[in-house]
């Protein structure tokens, strides 16, 4: 992970103490993303024994998924929840990315390259919530962001209010500009970590960061 600088933060030389909030709200979000804050992974929904008259690469295969659902869920619940802004879809996600990790198995031998198929599978479901969830905004169907339920030691009001500050924010931002953003700002990945997370050119995530940036500075400064 590389931190952005403070130059790029874009933090504030003058007294402007509504834009002095709007950093601490997003560094308050970084903290409350972090692993030791999010929800644990739910259980293993795979590991119920043999299938009637599952054949043995069959078997063989649910025994894998099973390992890899043990070392990486974590994972993949906090990459989500980081995502998503909110707990109650990161169960639904982390069942679907392991369940299409599946079918693909026999095409996945490395670690690296599992990880790296749940980073970006991750995304890809990530990617289409957050598509119908801001077609619903959009559409008034519902206008407002409710505030997370943080039940982690020391999470103050003050932090769950900054952190609602921050993702209601991001629910005015393109989904695709919003996902580089959190990565960038919130997970404090490096640009071209940024853009092969997200299946776009060095340029393509610079362009959509910047934007989300934009946005959000601006939403959480006029507060």
């Amino acid at each position: 992970m590389v931190a952005p600088s403070p130059a790029e933060l874009h933090l504030p030389r003058s007294h402007d103490a509504r834009a002095r909030a709007a950093i601490a709200a997003v560094a308050v979000a970084r903290r409350l993303c972090s692993d030791s804050l999010v929800k644990p992974a739910p259980g293993n929904p795979f590991a119920a024994g043999a299938a009637p008259g599952e054949g043995p690469h069959a078997a063989e295969l649910r025994q894998r998924l099973t390992e890899l659902f043990g070392a990486h869920s974590a994972q993949v619940a906090r990459l989500a929840y980081r995502l998503l802004g909110r707990e109650d879809e990161v169960d639904d996600i982390v069942q679907d990315v392991f369940i299409s990790l599946y079918r693909h198995l026999d095409r996945i031998r490395q670690a690296d390259a599992v990880r790296a198929w749940l980073q970006t599978t991750t995304v890809r479901m990530v990617r289409r919530r957050l598509r119908v969830r801001r077609i619903g905004f959009l559409l008034r169907l519902r206008d407002r962001v409710d505030a997370p339920e943080l039940e982690s030691p020391g999470v103050t009001g003050e932090d769950r209010a900054a952190l609602w500050r921050v993702h209601r924010a991001l629910n005015e931002v393109d989904v695709n500009a919003r996902i580089a953003w959190v990565f960038r700002y919130l997970e404090q990945e490096s640009v071209e970590d940024v853009a092969r997370l997200c299946g776009c050119s060095t340029s393509t995530a610079k362009r959509r960061i910047a934007e989300a940036h934009r946005v959000v500075r601006k939403a959480l400064a006029d507060e």
